[in-house]
């Protein structure tokens, strides 16, 4: 795998946060604790690994229970609700009360796949919303080709209770839509897609997100960034990601950081208690 001295960059920035990253993929099973070093030579402090069912929420709170730096959400991902039953929300109640799971997530719709139905999908989405209120976290949205069906629900989840708020992970909607989005006090989470030439349009997304709501993420081990698209995607690569859109939102890079990693801690306020 290339290493980040592959190419010049600037100087490592302090205090980045990946904010999305499957580490407990197979993927990662055979070189975790060089990965993790390469992270914190890339100036990354903390990294969220979100649940996508049972079993990997399970394994995000063993692997923030062994690693000081990493935290976890807990959740049923929409493509992996087709089983859904009320007693899973009650399941991961548990994994909620944990003082490292920062967010309920990985939770949606993805109207994209195939493999639930959307009449299930939308069941787990709104228990999940419910069990989020209840303890009072943030969640993490998963949105494919479903934002018309999603954000009526997720607008009107916030409306009943303002303090329920979250993240659009790997956001790629349009420029419009961010303003929908912010007005409602959601985040708008970016990843690799943002370094890629094949759709100008997230360059003029990313230049619509007002400052004060954007988060940075890997999605690890997809979506990497270039110049390592094609390759594995790892935390370390978050940095490409930022340094892309401070050079799009025209920010000097240290004060984009410093105000991303301030949202991070703003949204996952569990984050802020383990400072």
């Amino acid at each position: 795998m290339p290493e980040l001295t592959d190419r010049p960059v600037s100087p490592v920035p302090q205090r980045l946060i990946d904010t999305h990253c499957h580490l407990n993929l197979p993927d990662f099973a055979e070189d975790l604790a060089t990965v993790l070093d390469r992270a914190v030579s890339a100036g990354v402090e903390k990294i969220i690994v979100p649940g996508i069912d049972h079993a990997t929420t399970e394994s995000a709170k063993k692997m923030a229970e062994d690693h000081s730096a990493i935290f976890f959400a807990c959740g049923i991902h929409p493509n992996e609700s087709a089983g859904w039953q009320a007693g899973w929300a009650q399941q991961l109640e548990a994994a909620v009360s944990h003082p490292k799971c920062v967010a309920v997530g990985e939770i949606g719709l993805d109207y994209y796949r195939e493999y639930s139905p959307w009449e299930t999908q939308m069941a787990a989405l709104l228990c999940q919303l419910d069990l989020a209120e209840r303890f009072g976290l943030p969640v993490i949205i998963h949105c494919r080709q479903a934002f018309a069906a999603l954000w009526p629900v997720l607008s009107a989840w916030h409306d009943r209770n303002p303090n329920n708020i979250g993240v659009l992970h790997a956001f790629d909607e349009t420029a419009e839509t961010v303003a929908e989005v912010t007005a409602k006090g959601f985040y708008i989470g970016i990843g690799g897609a943002y370094t890629y030439k094949n759709k100008p349009l997230r360059e003029e997304i990313l230049r619509a997100v007002p400052l004060e709501f954007l988060l940075f993420e890997t999605d690890a081990p997809y979506l990497t960034p270039v110049p390592f698209r094609g390759k594995r995607n790892e935390p370390a690569y978050v940095r490409y990601t930022a340094e892309k859109a401070a050079a799009v939102k025209g920010i000097p890079p240290e004060k984009l950081f410093g105000a991303v990693y301030e949202n991070s801690h703003r949204l996952f306020a569990r984050l802020k208690e383990c400072r």
